[in-house]
Protein backbone atom coordinates (compact mmCIF):
# COMPACT_ATOMS: atom_id res chain seq x y z
CA UNK A 1 0.00 0.00 0.00
CA UNK A 2 1.21 3.46 -1.29
CA UNK A 3 1.41 6.62 0.52
CA UNK A 4 -0.51 7.16 -2.70
CA UNK A 5 -3.34 5.75 -1.05
CA UNK A 6 -3.72 7.21 2.09
CA UNK A 7 -3.54 11.04 1.34
CA UNK A 8 -6.75 11.24 -0.22
CA UNK A 9 -8.66 9.55 2.74
CA UNK A 10 -6.49 12.25 4.55
CA UNK A 11 -8.24 14.78 2.96
CA UNK A 12 -11.65 13.94 3.76
CA UNK A 13 -11.06 14.64 7.12
CA UNK A 14 -10.31 18.69 6.46
CA UNK A 15 -5.93 22.41 9.31
CA UNK A 16 7.56 27.36 11.32
CA UNK A 17 9.76 30.38 10.50
CA UNK A 18 9.05 34.02 9.02
CA UNK A 19 9.56 33.28 4.92
CA UNK A 20 9.26 35.28 1.92
CA UNK A 21 6.35 35.57 0.35
CA UNK A 22 7.47 33.57 -2.50
CA UNK A 23 8.66 30.39 -0.08
CA UNK A 24 6.35 27.53 0.55
CA UNK A 25 4.95 27.84 4.24
CA UNK A 26 3.95 24.91 6.74
CA UNK A 27 0.71 25.17 8.25
CA UNK A 28 1.15 21.35 9.62
CA UNK A 29 4.07 19.67 10.04
CA UNK A 30 4.99 16.05 11.83
CA UNK A 31 7.96 16.24 14.93
CA UNK A 32 10.12 13.38 15.74
CA UNK A 33 12.11 13.72 18.89
CA UNK A 34 13.76 10.97 21.57
CA UNK A 35 10.75 10.17 23.76
CA UNK A 36 7.54 11.53 21.78
CA UNK A 37 6.64 12.02 18.52
CA UNK A 38 3.71 15.08 17.76
CA UNK A 39 1.50 16.36 14.92
CA UNK A 40 1.51 20.18 15.00
CA UNK A 41 -0.48 22.24 13.25
CA UNK A 42 0.57 26.77 13.08
CA UNK A 43 -0.85 29.78 13.95
CA UNK A 44 0.27 32.43 11.77
CA UNK A 45 -0.45 35.48 12.59
CA UNK A 46 -0.25 38.85 9.85
CA UNK A 47 -0.52 42.25 10.20
CA UNK A 48 -2.27 44.95 7.82
CA UNK A 49 -0.64 48.35 6.71
CA UNK A 50 -4.27 49.45 8.56
CA UNK A 51 -3.00 47.80 11.55
CA UNK A 52 -5.58 45.36 11.43
CA UNK A 53 -4.44 41.57 13.35
CA UNK A 54 -5.12 38.52 11.59
CA UNK A 55 -4.26 35.13 12.82
CA UNK A 56 -4.78 31.91 10.70
CA UNK A 57 -5.11 29.31 12.88
CA UNK A 58 -5.17 25.82 11.39
CA UNK A 59 -7.11 22.86 12.38
CA UNK A 60 -7.46 19.09 11.59
CA UNK A 61 -11.12 17.73 12.57
CA UNK A 62 -9.66 15.41 15.06
CA UNK A 63 -6.99 15.87 17.49
CA UNK A 64 -6.34 14.99 21.73
CA UNK A 65 -8.57 16.80 23.89
CA UNK A 66 -5.50 19.23 24.88
CA UNK A 67 -5.53 20.54 21.98
CA UNK A 68 -9.00 21.69 21.43
CA UNK A 69 -9.23 22.69 24.95
CA UNK A 70 -6.41 25.04 24.66
CA UNK A 71 -7.63 26.20 21.45
CA UNK A 72 -10.56 27.13 23.09
CA UNK A 73 -8.51 29.49 25.72
CA UNK A 74 -6.85 30.91 23.00
CA UNK A 75 -10.09 31.50 21.05
CA UNK A 76 -11.52 33.93 23.58
CA UNK A 77 -8.95 36.60 23.02
CA UNK A 78 -10.19 37.98 19.43
CA UNK A 79 -13.05 40.46 18.22
CA UNK A 80 -13.91 37.67 16.13
CA UNK A 81 -13.05 34.33 15.20
CA UNK A 82 -14.01 33.04 11.52
CA UNK A 83 -14.96 29.54 11.22
CA UNK A 84 -15.16 26.67 8.51
CA UNK A 85 -18.40 24.88 7.78
CA UNK A 86 -20.25 24.47 4.66
CA UNK A 87 -23.76 24.28 5.73
CA UNK A 88 -25.96 26.63 7.82
CA UNK A 89 -24.30 28.48 11.13
CA UNK A 90 -23.78 26.70 14.09
CA UNK A 91 -26.25 28.24 16.11
CA UNK A 92 -28.75 27.78 13.36
CA UNK A 93 -28.85 24.00 13.37
CA UNK A 94 -31.24 23.59 15.99
CA UNK A 95 -33.78 24.22 13.23
CA UNK A 96 -35.62 21.36 12.14
CA UNK A 97 -35.01 22.60 8.32
CA UNK A 98 -32.01 23.24 8.57
CA UNK A 99 -31.70 19.74 10.31
CA UNK A 100 -32.23 18.54 6.89
CA UNK A 101 -30.38 20.24 5.37
CA UNK A 102 -26.95 19.33 7.35
CA UNK A 103 -28.20 15.47 6.68
CA UNK A 104 -26.85 16.04 3.34
CA UNK A 105 -23.65 16.22 4.41
CA UNK A 106 -24.18 13.40 6.86
CA UNK A 107 -21.30 10.72 5.43
CA UNK A 108 -18.40 13.48 6.09
CA UNK A 109 -19.64 13.24 9.98
CA UNK A 110 -19.87 9.29 9.73
CA UNK A 111 -16.04 9.34 8.39
CA UNK A 112 -14.56 11.67 10.87
CA UNK A 113 -16.46 9.82 13.78
CA UNK A 114 -15.12 6.47 12.34
CA UNK A 115 -11.84 7.98 12.39
CA UNK A 116 -12.11 9.63 15.66
CA UNK A 117 -13.03 6.57 17.43
CA UNK A 118 -10.59 4.52 15.29
CA UNK A 119 -7.47 6.65 16.33
CA UNK A 120 -8.74 7.48 20.17
CA UNK A 121 -9.24 11.29 19.49
CA UNK A 122 -12.07 13.68 19.85
CA UNK A 123 -13.72 15.29 17.37
CA UNK A 124 -13.59 18.52 16.43
CA UNK A 125 -17.25 19.96 16.21
CA UNK A 126 -18.16 18.57 19.78
CA UNK A 127 -14.93 19.71 21.31
CA UNK A 128 -14.81 23.64 20.14
CA UNK A 129 -17.15 26.50 21.22
CA UNK A 130 -18.69 26.98 18.43
CA UNK A 131 -21.44 29.21 20.45
CA UNK A 132 -19.10 31.54 21.64
CA UNK A 133 -20.49 35.13 21.11
CA UNK A 134 -17.08 36.10 19.10
CA UNK A 135 -17.98 33.20 16.82
CA UNK A 136 -18.85 34.29 13.02
CA UNK A 137 -19.58 31.56 10.50
CA UNK A 138 -17.67 32.15 6.98
CA UNK A 139 -18.31 29.45 5.02
CA UNK A 140 -20.30 28.51 2.03
CA UNK A 141 -23.66 27.16 2.34
CA UNK A 142 -24.82 24.01 0.76
CA UNK A 143 -26.50 25.34 -1.97
CA UNK A 144 -24.08 27.80 -2.45
CA UNK A 145 -21.60 24.98 -2.55
CA UNK A 146 -23.35 22.77 -4.80
CA UNK A 147 -24.35 25.65 -7.29
CA UNK A 148 -20.29 26.26 -7.76
CA UNK A 149 -19.44 22.88 -8.30
CA UNK A 150 -21.37 22.36 -10.43
CA UNK A 151 -20.65 25.15 -11.88
CA UNK A 152 -16.82 24.88 -12.13
CA UNK A 153 -17.92 20.74 -12.66
CA UNK A 154 -16.10 19.47 -9.70
CA UNK A 155 -16.99 16.35 -7.85
CA UNK A 156 -15.73 13.97 -5.46
CA UNK A 157 -13.90 11.66 -8.33
CA UNK A 158 -12.94 14.66 -10.07
CA UNK A 159 -11.49 15.79 -6.88
CA UNK A 160 -10.11 12.22 -5.86
CA UNK A 161 -8.22 11.98 -9.45
CA UNK A 162 -6.71 15.43 -8.70
CA UNK A 163 -5.63 14.36 -5.61
CA UNK A 164 -4.03 10.97 -6.99
CA UNK A 165 -2.22 12.83 -9.20
CA UNK A 166 -0.59 15.49 -7.07
CA UNK A 167 0.45 12.47 -4.81
CA UNK A 168 2.22 10.70 -7.41
CA UNK A 169 4.02 13.68 -8.60
CA UNK A 170 4.90 14.49 -5.25
CA UNK A 171 6.15 10.78 -4.51
CA UNK A 172 8.43 11.10 -7.51
CA UNK A 173 9.78 14.23 -6.02
CA UNK A 174 10.44 12.87 -2.88
CA UNK A 175 11.12 9.63 -3.84
CA UNK A 176 7.75 7.15 -3.31
CA UNK A 177 8.15 3.72 -1.17
CA UNK A 178 7.75 0.39 -2.66
CA UNK A 179 4.77 -1.67 -1.91
CA UNK A 180 6.57 -4.13 -0.18
CA UNK A 181 7.58 -1.45 2.15
CA UNK A 182 4.14 -0.06 2.02
CA UNK A 183 2.57 -3.31 3.65
CA UNK A 184 5.39 -4.05 5.98
CA UNK A 185 4.42 -0.87 7.55
CA UNK A 186 1.09 -1.42 7.86
CA UNK A 187 1.57 -4.92 9.39
CA UNK A 188 3.75 -3.57 11.93
CA UNK A 189 0.91 -0.91 12.95
CA UNK A 190 -2.17 -3.39 13.37
CA UNK A 191 0.43 -6.02 15.30
CA UNK A 192 2.33 -3.65 17.50
CA UNK A 193 0.74 -3.41 21.22
CA UNK A 194 -1.10 -0.13 21.05
CA UNK A 195 -1.81 0.17 17.32
CA UNK A 196 -4.15 3.02 17.50
CA UNK A 197 -1.05 5.18 17.89
CA UNK A 198 0.64 3.86 15.62
CA UNK A 199 -1.82 4.14 13.37
CA UNK A 200 -1.72 8.01 14.70
CA UNK A 201 2.24 7.94 13.94
CA UNK A 202 1.40 6.49 10.30
CA UNK A 203 -1.05 9.11 8.95
CA UNK A 204 0.83 11.95 10.84
CA UNK A 205 3.59 11.42 8.58
CA UNK A 206 1.13 11.56 5.47
CA UNK A 207 -0.66 14.90 6.74
CA UNK A 208 3.06 16.11 6.67
CA UNK A 209 3.19 16.55 2.78
CA UNK A 210 -0.08 17.62 2.93
CA UNK A 211 0.79 21.22 1.18
CA UNK A 212 2.65 19.69 -1.64
CA UNK A 213 -0.88 17.79 -2.29
CA UNK A 214 -3.08 20.60 -1.88
CA UNK A 215 -0.41 22.74 -4.67
CA UNK A 216 -0.91 20.45 -7.08
CA UNK A 217 -4.80 19.94 -6.35
CA UNK A 218 -5.02 23.79 -6.19
CA UNK A 219 -3.30 24.15 -9.59
CA UNK A 220 -4.38 25.95 -12.63
CA UNK A 221 -8.25 26.78 -11.89
CA UNK A 222 -8.52 26.09 -8.02
CA UNK A 223 -11.24 23.84 -6.51
CA UNK A 224 -14.59 25.08 -4.90
CA UNK A 225 -13.08 22.57 -1.62
CA UNK A 226 -10.45 24.74 -1.08
CA UNK A 227 -9.76 27.99 -3.15
CA UNK A 228 -13.71 29.22 -3.39
CA UNK A 229 -14.28 28.27 0.04
CA UNK A 230 -11.29 30.71 0.90
CA UNK A 231 -12.64 33.48 -0.94
CA UNK A 232 -15.64 33.41 0.78
CA UNK A 233 -14.00 33.43 4.50
CA UNK A 234 -12.02 36.61 3.21
CA UNK A 235 -15.49 38.31 2.20
CA UNK A 236 -16.33 37.57 5.47
CA UNK A 237 -12.94 38.88 7.00
CA UNK A 238 -13.50 42.45 4.88
CA UNK A 239 -17.19 42.36 6.22
CA UNK A 240 -15.78 41.81 10.02
CA UNK A 241 -13.32 44.33 9.54
CA UNK A 242 -15.97 47.18 8.52
CA UNK A 243 -17.99 46.63 11.70
CA UNK A 244 -14.68 47.86 13.20
CA UNK A 245 -12.97 44.23 14.37
CA UNK A 246 -9.02 44.69 14.78
CA UNK A 247 -7.98 41.89 16.03
CA UNK A 248 -9.50 38.35 13.98
CA UNK A 249 -8.62 34.93 13.63
CA UNK A 250 -9.55 32.12 10.67
CA UNK A 251 -9.62 29.04 12.00
CA UNK A 252 -9.95 26.69 9.29
CA UNK A 253 -8.86 23.26 7.75
CA UNK A 254 -4.40 23.39 8.20
CA UNK A 255 -5.30 22.59 3.91
CA UNK A 256 -7.22 25.39 3.35
CA UNK A 257 -4.21 27.61 4.89
CA UNK A 258 -1.32 28.20 2.05
CA UNK A 259 -4.49 29.27 -0.32
CA UNK A 260 -5.73 31.52 2.50
CA UNK A 261 -2.08 33.39 3.21
CA UNK A 262 -1.56 33.92 -0.37
CA UNK A 263 -4.45 35.77 -0.45
CA UNK A 264 -3.27 38.00 2.72
CA UNK A 265 0.05 38.99 1.39
CA UNK A 266 -1.64 39.77 -1.79
CA UNK A 267 -3.67 42.40 0.52
CA UNK A 268 -0.57 43.37 1.90
CA UNK A 269 -0.52 41.50 5.30
CA UNK A 270 2.72 40.69 6.82
CA UNK A 271 3.79 37.83 8.35
CA UNK A 272 5.09 38.79 12.03
CA UNK A 273 4.59 35.70 14.41
CA UNK A 274 4.26 31.70 14.24
CA UNK A 275 3.45 29.49 16.91
CA UNK A 276 3.13 25.75 16.63
CA UNK A 277 0.59 23.80 18.49
CA UNK A 278 0.44 20.41 19.41
CA UNK A 279 -2.46 18.38 18.08
CA UNK A 280 -1.16 14.87 18.28
CA UNK A 281 0.70 13.68 21.09
CA UNK A 282 2.76 10.56 19.80
CA UNK A 283 4.86 8.51 22.73
CA UNK A 284 7.09 5.85 21.77
CA UNK A 285 6.85 2.57 23.24
CA UNK A 286 8.29 1.99 26.24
Amino acid sequence: MKKLLLLPAVLAFTTLHAAAAEETTNFIRFVEEARTDSLQTAVMSYESPQKIKVDLVGAIHIADKAYFDGLNLRFKKYDAVLYELVGPAFEDRDDPEVKQEAAKLQWVGQLQTMMRDTLKLHGQLESIDYRAPNFVHADMDLSQFSETQTQKQESFFSLYLKAVKAQTQASEKRGADSNAAGLATLLKVFTVKDSSTELKRLLAREFDTVEDLMAGIESGDGTVLVGERNKVALQVLDQQIAFGKKNLAIFYGAAHLGDMEQRLLKKGYKLTAVTWLKAWDLPHAE
